[in-house]
């Protein structure tokens, strides 16, 4: 089938299916991250690819640094047909799939080995997430691996747990603020968008992120401090509607699902050679902080609570993740 012809077809029977979704209009893409970030690159690479593929039959509309949908909202606009395809992170989408916060237990996904083995295609732990994720409405075209999670305060120096006590530290979900709490600081969720501002005007102290947004968000101008602590790992997703990508033509479909399952293939690797790029880059601008074994052990003690209370508190789900991840550590 061509192309052209391809893209009408597919046009009728979404029209049909009451989707909204059409092959003669450009799709919308939302991303809650600026123009140059990371993220909003590896969604904009997929779709050249598909546009490419399709000989420009399926083009893309983006809306970038939240300009259309937060990152607090975003799975629930592609649920809702809000976007067609917005980026989302594991730690918001954990509010509809709980077991997603696994990757934020502390020191559960601190090594390359134990990502390989826990979010590759295929691996128990990402085929379990992957068939409760499709059950929310959106499908994850494809996971985008946004590294370690890494802490900046804005003027004191931290090694210890002890020297966390009554710092207001950014965070950004539910485990992710249990993890602050078990240091004796206090949790602030906001938005990525929001931290330049709450570093800047005192609200919080410091604040836990990828290292991609410690440079890209210019967090350097308004914190002196990068504490490598590496905790956890955190991930995003491209998602799209289901109902829309299973109305799409069989062959359509198969495009977006090669396309995203090559560039994801690449992606780890990436991420981790940006890691390094940026830590050689804010070593200029600020102080990085390495913690050392003794240092880690102590700050994996005190956080010990927070895998203890996801497990105990976490649905059957979320219980049958924490266990595979157990075999992992």
């Amino acid at each position: 089938m061509k192309l052209r012809t391809l893209a009408i077809v597919c046009a009728a029977v979404l029209a049909t299916a009451g989707q909204g979704f059409s092959a003669e209009r450009a799709l919308r893409v939302a991303t809650s991250v600026p123009h140059n970030h990371y993220l909003t690159k590896v969604v904009k690479e997929f779709a050249a690819n598909v546009t490419k593929r399709t000989n420009g039959e399926i083009v893309f509309e983006f809306y970038d640094s939240g300009s259309l949908v937060s990152d607090q909202h975003m799975d629930e606009a592609v649920a809702n047909g809000t976007i067609d395809i917005g980026i989302a992170s594991a730690s918001i989408l954990a509010g509809t799939v709980p077991a997603l916060n696994v990757f934020a237990v502390p020191f559960y996904f601190d090594t390359r080995e134990k990502l390989d083995r826990a979010v590759l295609p295929g691996t128990p732990i990402r085929t379990m997430l992957d068939k409760r994720i499709n059950e929310t409405g959106s499908h994850a075209l494809f996971w985008i691996p946004y590294g370690f999670i890494t802490m900046i305060t804005a003027g004191k120096e931290v090694h210890l747990p002890a020297d966390m006590n009554g710092l207001k530290i950014r965070t950004f979900g539910t485990t992710v603020s249990e993890f602050v709490e078990a240091l004796d600081a206090a949790p602030v969720v906001t938005s990525g968008g929001e931290q330049f501002l709450a570093l800047q005007r005192g609200i919080v102290d410091g604040g836990l992120t990828g290292w991609p947004s410690v440079e890209e968000r210019r967090l350097y101008e308004v914190s002196k401090y990068v504490i490598a602590t590496d905790h956890m790992y955190e991930t995003h997703f491209a998602l799209m509607s289901e109902k829309a990508l299973d109305a799409m033509p069989g062959e359509l479909r198969a495009i977006f699902r090669e396309e995203a399952a090559k560039l994801e293939a690449v992606l780890m690797d990436r991420i981790f050679d940006a890691t390094k790029h940026t830590r050689d880059v804010l070593s200029n601008k600020m102080e990085i902080i390495d913690l050392t074994p003794e240092e880690i052990g102590q700050w994996k003690q005190k956080t010990a609570p927070v895998a203890k209370a996801f497990y105990e508190n976490g649905n059957e789900l979320a219980r049958s993740v924490f266990e595979e991840a157990q075999k992992l550590q």
